[in-house]
This record gives C-alpha cells, structure tokens and sequence, in this order.
C-alpha cells in the first residue's frame, strides 16, 4: 500500500514551478538585454543614475537564476524528507513570500 502526502505533492509543486518560472523569466529578460542592448543604454543613460539599475536585465539573470537553483536544491531536501518518510516533521516556509526554506515543524502546526 502506498501512502500519499497531498501537502507535500502540493509544496513540491510549488517548487518545482519556482525553479521553472525563474529560469524561464531570467531566460526571457536576459534575452531582451542581449537583443536590445543599445537601446537600453541609451534609457540608461538618459535616465537619472538611481534608476539605470533597473534596466540592466542581465543583473537579473542572475537574480533569477540564483532563485532557480536555490529553488531546486530546496525542492531536493524535501524530497529527501518525503522519501524517508520524516515529512510531517517540517515545513515549507517562505521568507518574504517568496524565498522557500524547510523548517522543523512546530507543535500543533
């Protein structure tokens, strides 16, 4: 007889598709930068220095790959948990609503 945690299906979801959804959009907006080069700097360069970061897409290419990865290793650690069957000892939790992290469930949780 198997056993099936529907909570911990529905988290390893989530993870997997924030691994997917970061590369995808890091993916995309790195492209862009590759494509458009020269007309973002010349926004850049026309904008005040405070907002010249936000157009530097490349920079999120990192940002969003870094997710993807750290989204992936933490989607590894908790199918590690489930295997062993030590599942309902944690939870996924996100920091700033975002950021996925496992921590050891508390009582009544």
């Amino acid at each position: 007889i198997r056993k099936t945690n529907l909570r911990a299906y529905a988290e390893m979801q989530q993870l997997f598709g924030l691994g997917v959804a970061a590369f995808g959009v890091s993916f995309a907006l790195w492209n862009v930068d590759n494509i458009f080069c020269n007309e973002l700097r010349a926004i850049r360069n026309s904008l005040p220095a405070v907002l010249g970061p936000f157009f530097q897409l490349h920079a999120y290419w990192h940002i969003g790959t870094a997710i993807g990865c750290y989204a992936c290793i933490v989607y590894q650690q908790y199918l590690r948990l489930v295997m062993l069957g030590t599942m309902d000892e944690y939870r996924l939790r996100k920091a700033l609503f975002i950021v996925p992290y496992i921590d050891r469930a508390k009582k009544g949780d």
